[in-house]
């Protein structure tokens, strides 16, 4: 069984920072919020998977930088 974990979460912030996403950093609390949501709980019967966590997690960040970008 995997989940989302804050540890988690503060390594998928730490990556988006290095690969040059700097004003990215630290994540919105909405952000944050909506990610554990998602990914903080298993999808009873289904499981999540790492792969799984990080490319929809990967989506929903660039969604929502993309939808709250001035």
């Amino acid at each position: 069984m995997t989940i989302m974990t804050k540890k988690d979460l503060r390594e998928l912030e730490e990556y988006f920072y290095c690969v040059g996403y700097k004003h990215w950093y630290p994540f919105p609390k909405e952000l944050e919020t909506q990610l554990m949501d998602t990914y903080g709980n298993e999808p009873f019967p289904h499981e999540w998977n790492e792969q799984d966590i990080f490319e929809g997690s990967r989506k929903i960040i660039i969604k929502y930088f993309k939808n709250n970008s001035n």
